[in-house]
């Protein structure tokens, strides 16, 4: 972590288009050691803790979502079939819940959007992007809102939220 902050200090003095925030996500843990490795990042200079949540489509430790909310995440990852009680705990903790733009973990989408609305829980969209390839613009993140079950006033709240919480963990911009 500590060599992701210097190279993320670095390049945010040359970048012009992008800002890099420090961060970490948390996969494939098991959870009674979440709450501390979160602690250790943040100790280490992680301006951003993920945790990778339960998706349908890993083999992810049950108990990972309330132990990443309990643990104090900024965001909890395709939390796959989040319960109502994880949801008005990372509500009242202030943990945001991710709408992912990555294939497999958007398959529960309409699950965490809707459970969100109905509970009061904070979403942020995420592309969990593992190539350049997987990065979206701001057109496909509203659709992949939309596609989610939210309202357009609803996405752009969305989208407005992941830029304040960017700004947030990450401060202004270097260069």
């Amino acid at each position: 972590v500590p060599a992701m902050v210097r190279v993320a200090h670095q390049l945010n003095g040359v970048l012009k288009d992008i800002r890099v925030i420090p961060g970490i996500e948390l996969t494939h843990v098991p959870p009674s050691e979440i709450p501390p490795l979160i602690l250790k990042a943040r100790e280490l200079g992680a301006q951003v803790v993920v945790v990778h949540g339960e998706t349908l489509v890993e083999p992810v430790a049950p108990g990972t979502n309330r132990a990443a909310i309990e643990g104090g995440a900024d965001i909890l990852a395709h939390p796959g079939l989040i319960t109502e009680e994880e949801v008005i705990l990372a509500a009242e903790r202030g943990v945001y819940l991710e709408i992912s733009a990555r294939k497999g973990h958007c398959l529960t989408n309409g699950h965490v959007a809707k459970l969100a609305r109905k509970l009061g829980a904070s979403l942020v969209l995420n592309t969990d992007a593992h190539a350049p390839g997987d990065l979206i613009d701001r057109e496909r993140a509203f659709g992949v809102l939309l596609g989610a079950g939210l309202s357009r006033e609803e996405a752009l709240e969305v989208l407005s939220a992941g830029e304040e919480l960017a700004k947030r963990l990450g401060g202004e911009r270097n260069g």
